[in-house]
């Protein structure tokens, strides 16, 4: 063997790149075995390439198996791709079905600034067809191809980046195409079969490593929901116990919902089905209806949810928007918050019917005659009213069709004695009469009711004096006074004389007083005013004329008008004190209607 021969082997078992004439020339006596050394080199260095593509394929692998980050591991695949595979550049698109486009996720030897996140709309392209075919697709020449729709957009990226020939290969997991990787030159060229080939494994790891991250994507997504959910289990139930252990130990409905909107760190708020109005109205209505909760689309209320009771009008659980929407697991306990809330509202409905008839049936054997009052005083006693204290009794005169209602308000006072009496009610407050009247007018609400106090030194007096106040009542009505507030004292004068008819009374004051009264009406005067002055002051000229801001020349002249008018009323000392009993009526008449 010739030293040369021998020089050439040794290059070609080092792996260097030797030039096939010199291979030819070692053996330039025997044509033949030079060829035959040609191809073994040929051979040799095809074999040390796929050699070197299997280690980068092992060392993927390895890589893929350790490295967590998907983004880095196929940024990874499309260097060592760009590598191994004779081209410029290399990229990966990922595959997003939902909108039918690729998007460049990973790339190695871009110039352009648009190539990484560049999106290929459906159809268009190289890689729409690898898609669409789950086969690797490639072109000598891309701007001169007319087989596959181009995209201006696309078209000028590539443009930007020189590209000509391109090789994709398909990422595809169990049938379904997850990318495509792509390697690319910027001159036109052939593709050879082992660069397809090897394109083609480097597409499979990126399938992997995409399928891996989904599958890890979906376990972690799995674990979090499963502790989400477990977490919300645990809220609910701790919920459930606090609600529980509420409505066990006695607390109202506004302790359900303060715990509830604790809870969901929003405002929550209980409303009857009469006080909401506009869509939170309708929407409790649709809910006491429905039975069921009620979501809002918009508006600053999320959820309505029926508080069913034994009333007439349930009202819901309003439940304010919040930063975030409400979980299904939330919506069911606000439901079940709403049951425990009526729960407690039919205890305390139970209780307050239960409470209401005892004190009804005590007022009513305190208001019915002395024989059964001693022991319901005893009973009230016991049961903690101030029996010997200063009460308040209250006459309240209504509307026939009101009196059930104006019952069930006035007997929410749980220091009160109500019940039905009279043309009305009547009602037994503990304390001094100056500001009973206002309270039991306000307890009232929009009733239009006349309220007539008297008072008592205890509770019994107090039962004693109603009477008079009913009979000051019926004179008030009869005077045309339907509503207001009035002390019976102001017409106690009245009620013997008159047997307690305001009609006839007011019959009295019209004989007696009409021609003076249209007088004033008709001329402004104030010829009525004039005789109060006269009998307060004792028909004292001087000192009327005082009250007055008159002269007494002035007074004389209207006294005389006075005569004209009324005639004999001022003659006699019978017929002057049966005028002054109509005019201090008609005072306490005019009195009470400004009130």
């Amino acid at each position: 063997m010739t030293s040369e021969l021998a020089a050439v082997l040794r290059a070609i078992s080092d792996g260097a790149d030797v030039d096939p004439e010199r291979m030819r020339a070692a053996l330039a006596h025997d044509p033949g075995a030079a060829d035959v050394l040609v191809e073994l080199g040929h051979r040799v260095e095809a074999l040390r390439t796929r050699s070197a593509e299997l280690r980068v394929m092992m060392s993927s692998t390895r890589e893929l198996l350790a490295e967590p980050d998907a983004d880095l591991m196929l940024q990874r695949i499309v260097e060592r791709a760009h590598e191994l595979i004779d081209g410029d550049v290399a990229y990966l698109s990922v595959y997003d079905p939902e909108h039918d486009e690729l998007h460049v996720r990973a790339a190695s030897g871009t110039i352009s600034s648009r190539f990484l996140g560049m999106v290929v709309p459906a159809g268009v392209g190289l890689a729409s067809r690898a898609v669409r075919t789950r086969h690797p697709q490639w072109v000598q020449d891309y701007a001169s191809i007319t087989s596959v729709p181009h995209d201006p957009v696309v078209d000028a990226i590539v443009r930007e980046e020189q590209l000509r020939a391109m090789l994709g290969a398909p990422l595809v997991v169990k049938g379904e195409v997850l990318g495509v990787l792509f390697t690319a030159s910027r001159e036109a060229r052939v593709h050879r079969p082992e660069e397809i080939s090897l394109l083609s494994a480097f597409a499979g790891h990126a399938a992997l490593v995409l399928h891996l991250a989904r599958l890890l994507a979906d376990a972690t997504a799995a674990t979090a929901d499963a502790a989400f959910r477990q977490q919300q289990a645990e809220w609910a139930a701790g919920l459930h116990a606090e609600l529980t252990r509420l409505a066990v130990i006695g607390h109202d409905a506004d302790a359900i919902v303060g715990a509830l909107s604790d809870a969901l760190g929003r405002r929550v708020t209980f409303q009857e089905g009469q006080s909401a109005r506009g869509a939170v109205g309708r929407a409790v209505q649709d809910a006491g209806e429905s039975g069921r909760a009620v979501v809002l689309e918009d508006g600053p209320i999320e959820l309505v949810a029926p508080v069913i009771d034994a009333t007439e009008t349930p009202g819901a659980l309003v439940v304010e928007r919040g930063p975030t929407a409400l979980t299904p697991v939330e919506r069911r306990t606000v439901e079940r918050s709403a049951l425990t809330a009526a729960l407690v509202l039919l205890r305390r409905d139970a209780l307050a019917d239960a409470e209401e008839r005892v004190r009804g049936e005590l007022a009513t054997e305190l208001l019915s005659d002395t024989v059964r009052r001693e022991p319901a005083l005893k009973r009230a006693a016991a049961r903690g009213y101030p029996v010997d204290g200063s009460w308040t009794a209250v006459a309240v005169r209504c509307a026939p069709d009101s009196r059930a209602r104006l019952l069930s308000r006035l007997r929410l006072r749980a220091d009160w004695l109500v019940a039905a009496d009279g043309d009305g009610v009547a009602v037994l407050t503990p304390g001094p009469s100056e500001q009973a009247a206002g309270a039991v007018r306000e307890a009232a609400g929009a009733e239009s009711v006349l309220v007539v106090t008297t008072s008592g030194d205890d509770l019994g007096e107090a039962a004693d004096a109603l009477p008079g106040a009913w009979e000051a009542a019926r004179l008030a009505h009869g005077l045309g006074i339907t509503a207001g507030m009035l002390d019976a004292a102001t017409l106690a004068p009245y009620a013997l004389l008159f047997d307690g008819d305001g009609t006839r009374l007011a019959q009295f004051i019209d004989r007696m007083l009409q021609p003076l009264v249209r007088w004033d009406a008709a001329k402004s005067t104030t010829l009525f005013e004039t005789l109060v002055a006269l009998f307060d002051a004792q028909w004292s000229m001087a000192a009327a004329a005082r009250t007055l801001h008159v002269h007494v020349n002035t007074l004389k002249q209207r006294v005389g008008r006075i005569r004209k008018l009324l005639g004999t009323a001022l003659d006699s000392g019978e017929a002057r004190f049966r005028l002054e009993m109509a005019v201090r009526a008609e005072q306490a008449r005019r009195e009470l209607n400004r009130t």
